[in-house]
């Protein structure tokens, strides 16, 4: 019987399932409890991208304690624990707010007192316009006294108010890079998964006033192979210029973001499939044309080459049943090749052959 050699998705299969067991483990090891974050943790400190990391969880030494594994996830600002990070801003502004409330409160009522002692005072001259100088100079040494006071207690507020706003500006920076790092890819800066989820959900909402969309996923063939041959330094590199690249290559108001190791997803407006797949060879020859230098081969170097699935809003009735059918589409652009548009053939086959795109 004739053995096929394992497919790329045979082969991806199996390396993650190797990864997730290396992660089990590890952790096992270690004493770390199974959480989603912590496996984000785990991962990135052995995957050697984040020296400054590993060595981090190195000194924490063996079994150490979830706020301790906490605090460096904040701290290398993992998208696992951004939740965490704006959970304690949002603690600490209020507590900060809760501290300002009882400031203010407690400046109101020595005003209020300070009023009540002038109001008094005027009484009392009002009523005994005789009364002696002596008495009329120790009521006027305690205003005097009262309201010195008052006016350092106010300095102080002040000064206490702007330290607090400087605070609550620091920590509503903080929310802000914590929402934004939920939606951002670490490694390129590029949106993520989350942020092409709200867009494609956008995006209908948009085709129902009659703007049609197209989504385009690619996978940069040989980008993981390229770290594992050469390293993580040098696939970060190649990360970095794929996505100055890829921002390069789309219209100002088209979006792009990383949504795996080596996939990337475009959502363009106002296209059709032609030009849909006019943009997806663009993206393909600037792949192409991406010369990498792997560390000392200074004169050879070695070229990726990209698969791209299209789907387009038309045809969907959702963004889960486009990204679907743009997924079919990239299956069958891997198992064959080039660029392929969804049509009904790929469901049909389930993305195993299709028509190709047009040249």
């Amino acid at each position: 019987m004739t053995q096929h050699p394992p497919t790329a998705r045979a082969r991806s299969q199996a390396r993650n399932a190797a990864i997730i067991q290396k992660l089990a483990h590890s952790m096992m090891r270690l004493g770390v409890s199974v959480l989603p974050r912590n496996y984000e943790l785990i991962y990135e400190a052995l995957s050697g991208q984040m020296p400054q990391l590993s060595c981090d969880l190195a000194a924490l030494g063996p079994e150490p304690t979830q706020e301790a594994l906490d605090e460096l996830g904040i701290k290398h600002k993992l998208v696992g624990h951004s939740a965490l990070a704006a959970d304690r801003a949002r603690a600490e502004a209020q507590q900060t707010l809760g501290e300002l409330t009882t400031m203010f409160a407690d400046a109101l009522a020595r005003k209020h007192a300070f009023n009540g002692q002038l109001q008094r005072f005027a009484a009392r001259l009002a009523s005994d316009p005789v009364a002696t100088m002596s008495e009329f100079a120790d009521e006027a040494a305690r205003l005097r006294d009262a309201a010195g006071l008052l006016m350092n207690e106010e300095t102080a507020l002040r000064a206490a108010i702007e330290m607090h706003s400087q605070r609550l500006g620091e920590l509503e920076g903080d929310l802000e890079e914590s929402r934004m790092a939920l939606n951002r890819d670490r490694l390129t800066g590029l949106p993520n998964q989350a942020a092409l989820s709200k867009r494609l959900n956008a995006v209908f909402e948009i085709e129902r006033s009659g703007q049609s969309a197209a989504l385009v996923l690619v996978t940069v063939e040989g980008l993981r192979d390229l770290g594992e041959q050469h390293g993580s330094a040098l696939a970060q590199k190649v990360l970095s210029e794929l996505a100055t690249v890829f921002r390069k290559t789309i219209k100002k108001n088209d979006f792009v973001a990383r949504v795996g190791l080596q996939e990337f997803a475009f959502v363009c407006y106002d296209v059709t499939a032609e030009n849909a797949e006019t943009i997806a060879r663009r993206i393909h020859q600037s792949v192409a044309e991406l010369a990498i230098t792997p560390p000392g081969r200074a004169f050879t170097s070695e070229t990726l080459s990209l698969s791209a699935g299209i789907a387009l809003t038309p045809a969907a009735t959702s963004a889960t049943e486009l990204l679907g059918q743009a997924e079919l589409a990239l299956t069958s652009a891997r198992a064959q090749g080039g660029i392929r548009v969804y049509s009904s053939d790929i469901e049909k086959t389930g993305g195993k052959a299709c028509v190709p795109a047009a040249a």
